[in-house]
């Protein structure tokens, strides 16, 4: 994914540099999290972890065209920064793993093996 945007990004757009880039991005979230806020206000499930089964339908479309902008511009800004994302949340999940082992997410903590 990270290549496809990167060669769209290079055929069709000049890069306006990675501050510019990084608020898109922040945009683009806050877009999705007002997404998100509207549908709070319509099924209060949304706060709960079995809140997804109430994103459905069109409301499911706009999420999915919110999250695609996210996670676009985000691959755009690591494109140019030569971070190889797919790495770099390998990496993450090494550390929140440590963490969860560690009990450093309190209530969350040592579920996995426990």
């Amino acid at each position: 994914m990270q290549t496809h945007v990167a060669k769209f990004d290079s055929q069709r757009f000049q890069s306006l540099g990675p501050g510019y880039v990084a608020l898109n991005i922040a945009g683009e979230a806050g877009e999705l999290a007002n997404v998100i806020k509207k549908l709070w206000r319509a099924d209060t499930r949304i706060a709960q972890p079995d809140g997804y089964a109430a994103i459905a339908g069109d409301e499911l479309k706009k999420v999915a065209d919110e999250i695609a902008d996210v996670v676009m511009l985000t691959l755009v800004l690591a494109n140019h920064l030569g971070i190889d994302v797919e790495a770099e949340v390998e990496r993450k999940l090494g550390v929140i793993d440590a963490r969860l082992q560690d009990g450093y997410y309190g209530h969350e903590a040592k579920t996995a093996d426990t």
